[in-house]
């Protein structure tokens, strides 16, 4: 797979490189750092994002205005579209479909649901994110790896283990970020940015999820939920909730935490966490969605009392 992603990298010219909607860490860092490995090999790169940069990731370097393109997704010809860290082709947002006309796709990814929708499929479940796997692939075409390459690896990598804490942390997470500091990544700063610089914003409204907090099963399940009349219109409830099933996950006894967040009238995203023996990525794939054994997310139309219900009859059996 390496060999024929390098083919496909040195006989074209124009690229486009996305990701999946409710952009995290391991999303940004993948594809920002894929565009200054393709711009590094003299190609013409672009990204396409279907959201905003959440305000945790905008200190890393990405492409100028004129190479990056939000919301709208560019429909013009490329040599070789690049989807990273997307586990179906429709997560990256509208008109998905088109990249089909405009492109030979590439599917580089970690998660373990991945449909397989590229031409060429570079997924590898046991690599801790996405980062990782386009660090491999860096070394692969020998190519000097960047200060600017080096901390959207690093970020990548340390988001998406959770800070080394979660299950998908190998040995190898440890290994790549400790190159990324030889090269001159600073984890004090990528960690202020990251963890210590919200907006004041997100710790009322935590407080406000933290009291919506109920029990099942004799406490193995714990759900919260965010609804839009929660947050004054200002606000931003996917970047300012980014995180929250985190502390849900924290409480002693739980196996699985679940957050619950309004994104219109009757439909909800559901973000769950597992630290138990429960695979979360099977309870969302039955919603359509999809991830990891102890980290995934779907979304799910109805009312919030209809959501809840539809999760714990899926739960339960």
């Amino acid at each position: 797979m390496l060999k024929r992603i390098k083919e496909r990298i040195e006989e074209g010219n124009r690229f486009l490189i996305t990701t999946h909607i409710d952009l995290d860490g391991d999303a940004v860092g993948s594809v920002f750092c894929f565009y200054w490995l393709l711009k590094n090999c003299k190609k013409d790169a672009f990204v396409y994002l279907r959201d905003q940069v959440p305000y945790k990731y905008r200190f890393l370097p990405g492409p100028d205005d004129k190479r990056l393109f939000f919301k709208e997704l560019p429909l013009e010809k490329y040599d070789t579209v690049f989807v990273l860290d997307c586990g179906d082709l429709h997560r990256i947002g509208g008109n998905y479909e088109a990249l089909r006309d405009n492109g030979f796709i590439v599917n580089i990814d970690h998660h373990n649901t991945n449909s397989g929708f590229g031409n060429i499929n570079l997924v590898v479940p046991d690599s801790s994110s996405t980062a990782e796997i386009v660090y491999d692939l860096i070394c692969f075409l020998n190519v000097e790896i960047t200060q600017e390459m080096a901390i959207n690896i690093y970020t990548g990598v340390l988001t998406d283990t959770g800070s080394f804490r979660y299950e998908n942390t190998n040995p190898k997470a440890f290994s790549i970020c400790a190159k990324m500091t030889e090269i001159g990544v600073k984890p004090a700063y990528v960690a202020q940015k990251v963890y210590e610089s919200h907006p004041k914003e997100r710790f009322f409204i935590l407080g406000k999820v933290l009291n919506t907090l109920e029990a099942y099963k004799n406490g193995k399940i714990v759900i919260a939920h965010v609804t839009r009349d929660m947050a004054e219109d200002n606000y931003s409830l996917e970047e300012f909730t980014d995180g929250f099933v985190e502390f849900i996950k924290e409480m002693d006894g739980i196996e699985i935490a679940m957050l619950i967040r309004q994104i219109e009238d009757n439909k909800y995203k559901i973000s769950m966490r597992s630290k138990g023996n429960g695979d979360v990525s099977e309870i969302c794939s039955i919603f359509g969605g999809g991830g990891h054994k102890k980290a995934a997310g779907c979304y799910i139309n109805g009312d919030l009392n209809e959501v809840k219900k539809k999760l714990l009859e899926v739960i339960k059996d």
